[in-house]
C-alpha cells in the first residue's frame, strides 16, 4: 500500500511541475515585461506549497531507495503521457 500511495503523490508531484512549465513557459519570455511578473507571482506559490509537502510525503513513507527511485522514474514517464495528452485535449 505503501508504493501505491507513493507512486500517487510523485504522479501528482511530476504533474503539478510539468503542467506548470507547459502552461507558464508561453508567458516568461526574454524580455521581461508586467506579463511574466504576473505569470511568476501565480507560480511561485503553487511551487512553495508543493515543495513544502512533498519532503513530508517523503518522510513518511517507509520504502527502500532503489524502490522510491524506479517508482519516481514510471511516475514521472507517466506524468509525460498525461500532459502531453492533456496538451493535445486542451491547448
Amino acid at each position: 500500500m505503501n508504493h501505491l500511495k507513493y507512486f500517487i503523490y510523485q504522479f501528482i508531484f511530476f504533474c503539478t511541475i510539468l503542467f506548470i512549465n507547459v502552461i507558464f513557459d508561453k508567458y516568461v519570455s526574454k524580455p521581461f515585461t508586467q506579463i511574466d511578473l504576473i505569470a511568476i507571482c501565480i507560480v511561485f506559490p503553487i511551487l512553495l506549497i508543493v515543495f513544502i509537502v512533498v519532503p513530508k510525503i517523503y518522510d513518511s513513507n517507509a520504502i527502500r531507495l532503489r524502490n522510491k527511485f524506479l517508482i519516481s522514474i514510471l511516475a514521472f514517464i507517466l506524468a509525460i503521457v498525461f500532459i502531453d495528452l492533456l496538451d493535445l485535449l486542451f491547448f
